[in-house]
């Protein structure tokens, strides 16, 4: 069943798939590219270790930061309503993000 949204009702990303139970065991990486004014993209990569903090890195790993959950879960809402609060989300973020191992 779908449903049809009127084009003026913001829609959300969806949260990511669940890991399946051989992923769950792993540390896994999830990334994506920005564009940038001056270069072409710059990388954007958190890591997920089970019973370790996530490891944040932008920027080629130039700012960097590890946060537990609780702090990447209060990071993850209060950057959704700020962004969101920017206007509509660019086309280039429209994309599911897949984990990697490496």
């Amino acid at each position: 069943m779908t449903i049809e949204l009127p084009e003026d009702v913001p829609v959300r990303m969806p949260y990511a798939d669940e890991p399946d139970e051989q992923t769950r065991q792993q540390r896994r990486f999830y990334r994506l590219r920005a564009p940038h004014v001056d270069k072409a993209t710059v990388p954007v990569t958190v890591r997920v270790t089970p019973d370790a903090d996530l490891y944040v890195a932008v920027g080629s790993g130039r700012r960097r930061m590890y946060l537990t959950q609780a702090e990447a879960w209060a990071l993850w809402r209060c950057l959704s309503e700020a962004v969101a609060s920017t206007g509509e989300p660019p086309e280039w973020i429209r994309v599911h993000i897949t984990p990697t191992h490496r």
